[in-house]
């Protein structure tokens, strides 16, 4: 959704990975995996943008891309009107504190040999918050009160293997909010918890954002949770995002056929709620040098010759709602 002033702005990025040629391969051009293809996104301060679709569809390499884990092939980050290219070559330490990550696997998080207080603490030291290590100390308590894990003194002397996934998973957001970040990706972070947890992962992490003032990008495959924690929503296919806008309004009034298909086969939070499941033929065509028509052409129900040609215009449907496609109904 476009705004005036955007806070983070997602400009035209893209990440292609080079195939390598088989021994016996007699292909000349040179091909790629088009993980992520122009991607542009935009939000404020405050604000969370949820990040749908299907599996290998680029939502994670996105969000790598953003912090910086990977360089984009092609494209820029903006925060606050500056490019993170510029910030993490004038001062990379700062750009690590202004933009944090939460991973999906919160085992993979932590060094096993560290105690939590050790891996509360690393982030305060390196960014020099706090005047002294009982300040810093002080600081990791009031953090693990804040987040129910108590004992906070005991929580503090034990290592990651001692605590279960949720609460390493509070851990995880804890520490990536103790250095007052303004632009946070949050990816998967709650899909291999139980369900009795979830719902105090993502509040907590939403009572987080609004004290910071945080933009967030929460990158799930959940859809009713995305509706419930975002305020926009972008779906991803391929690479590239096909539908953007409000997320009540994404989620109520999907206009592209493959917004469409995915919501039908979600479970809705609405136990009233009936809704027509609409399958999709197939299997995503290869992100290898995808062709110059729509890449949901193969398994839409509305295609035609020349959506396999043309690759659609992007159309304003109203208060923002964005769609890339020739054929909405």
């Amino acid at each position: 959704m476009a705004k005036n002033n955007p806070y983070i702005k997602i400009d035209n990025v893209s990440k292609w990975y080079p195939v390598k040629s088989g021994f016996k391969s007699n292909k000349k051009e040179k091909q790629w995996v088009k993980a992520v293809d122009g991607v542009s996104l935009e939000l404020g301060k405050g604000e969370i943008l949820g990040v749908i679709g299907e599996s290998g569809c680029g939502k994670s390499t996105l969000g790598r891309i953003l912090v910086r884990l990977e360089e984009p092939t092609d494209g820029d980050v903006f925060i606050d009107n500056v490019s993170a290219a510029e910030l993490i070559k004038e001062d990379a330490k700062s750009f690590r504190r202004l933009v944090q990550i939460i991973f999906q696997n919160p085992y993979d998080s932590f060094t096993p040999r560290d105690t939590i207080e050790q891996i509360l603490t690393r982030p305060l030291n390196i960014h020099s918050i706090g005047k002294s290590v009982e300040e810093r100390r002080k600081i990791c308590l009031e953090a693990l009160e804040f987040g129910g894990l108590h004992p906070a003194e005991d929580i503090m002397k034990r290592y990651p293997h001692e605590l279960s996934g949720g609460q390493l998973q509070r851990i995880s957001i804890l520490r990536a909010m103790s250095v007052d970040p303004k632009f946070i990706i949050a990816d998967e972070p709650v899909s291999m918890l139980d369900v009795s947890v979830r719902s105090d992962i993502i509040n907590m992490l939403l009572q987080l954002s609004r004290e910071k003032d945080a933009a967030i990008i929460f990158i799930s495959h959940d859809i009713a949770l995305t509706r419930y924690i975002s305020d926009q929503v972008a779906v991803m296919y391929l690479g590239r995002v096909v539908e953007y806008g409000d997320s009540d309004e994404i989620i109520n009034n999907p206009k592209h056929p493959y917004t469409q298909a995915l919501i039908s086969n979600c479970a809705s939070i609405d136990p009233e709620e009936v809704m027509e499941k609409i399958s999709i033929e197939g299997e995503p065509p290869t992100p290898i040098n995808p062709g110059p028509g729509c890449y949901f052409a193969p398994r839409c129900p509305r295609r035609t010759e020349e959506c396999f040609s043309k690759y659609p215009t992007t159309q304003d449907v109203g208060e923002g709602h964005l769609v890339v496609c020739d054929r909405i109904k």
